[in-house]
C-alpha cells in the first residue's frame, strides 16, 4: 500500500505537527502501541531521495549489548580513547554534552564476564586520558526488516 501516491513504500516515523490528524495505518498504530508509544503523537513520511534506508544496521549490531560511557574534557582525550579501545567487537560513538566530550563504547554482552568487571577493565585503559566514568548500561538491540 502506498500512502502518499508516489513510488516509495518506505517510510520513517516523525513527530506529528500541531493540528495534524491524518490517520495512520492500523498496523502502524498497533506497532506503536506495542512499543509503548502514543500513536496520536506520530505520523509517517516517505523517505526522501538519497536518505539512507537502514542506517542503523551497520551502526548497531543486534543482540545483548553493554554500553560503557566516559566523558572527557578535550576532544583529543576522547578521540585518543576511541583509538585505543575500538576493535572488531567494540564500537564507539562520540557526542558533545555541555563542555564535555562523551564517548560511548558499545560491546557485545559476554555472559561469562560481569558487565561491571568489563566496564572497570575499559576504565583502567582510559583513565590516564582524563576519563570521567559515566557508568554502563545493558541493552538489547533488534533490527526488524520488512519488505513489502
Amino acid at each position: 500500500m502506498n500512502l502518499f501516491g508516489g513510488k516509495t513504500n518506505k517510510y520513517r516515523l516523525v513527530p506529528r505537527a500541531p493540528g495534524d490528524t491524518t490517520p495512520l495505518d492500523p498496523t502502524i498504530v498497533d506497532a506503536l502501541r506495542k512499543a509503548g508509544m502514543d500513536p496520536a503523537r506520530f505520523t509517517v513520511v516517505p523517505l526522501e531521495a538519497g536518505e539512507a534506508n537502514a542506517l542503523a544496521s551497520p551502526l548497531f549490531r543486534t543482540g545483548a549489548r553493554v554500553e560503557h560511557a566516559f566523558a572527557f574534557e578535550t576532544v583529543n582525550g576522547a578521540l585518543s580513547a576511541i583509538e585505543r579501545l575500538i576493535d572488531d567487537d567494540l564500537g564507539a560513538r562520540i557526542s558533545k554534552q555541555d563542555s564535555k566530550w562523551v564517548v560511548v563504547f558499545d560491546a557485545p554482552d559476554d555472559p561469562s564476564v560481569a558487565a561491571g568487571d568489563a566496564h572497570q577493565a575499559l576504565a583502567k585503559r582510559v583513565t590516564d586520558l582524563g576519563a570521567e566514568d559515566r557508568g554502563f548500561t545493558h541493552l538489547t538491540m533488534s533490527l526488524t526488516k520488512k519488505t513489502v
